[in-house]
């Protein structure tokens, strides 16, 4: 068996995702800590996939930190396709 760390015992993963990296689940003060970096880029404007990318987690898990974090998310703003003349 392989370990994350010495508390979790990982069973041997077989077959297409044996070489997933599983990284521990983050609890307490470390989430606390990410919750509050997130919140704060968040809230000076970065997107969602920005910081993800930016703090290497998917976009479900920083979407949801931000929620946990109580940050207001923005709508996605979606641009108006412009209008072109139509011929006459």
């Amino acid at each position: 068996m392989s370990t994350t760390d010495e508390t979790t015992p990982v069973p041997e993963r077989r077959g297409a995702r044996r070489d997933l990296i599983r990284r521990p689940r983050r609890r307490g003060e470390d989430r606390a800590k990410l919750r509050k970096a997130l919140a704060e880029g968040y809230e000076a404007g970065a997107s969602i996939r920005a910081l993800s990318a930016e703090h290497e987690l998917s976009y479900g898990l920083t979407r949801a930190l931000l929620l946990e974090a109580e940050v207001a998310l923005r709508s996605r703003r979606r641009r108006p396709r412009p209008q072109t003349a139509v011929a006459q």
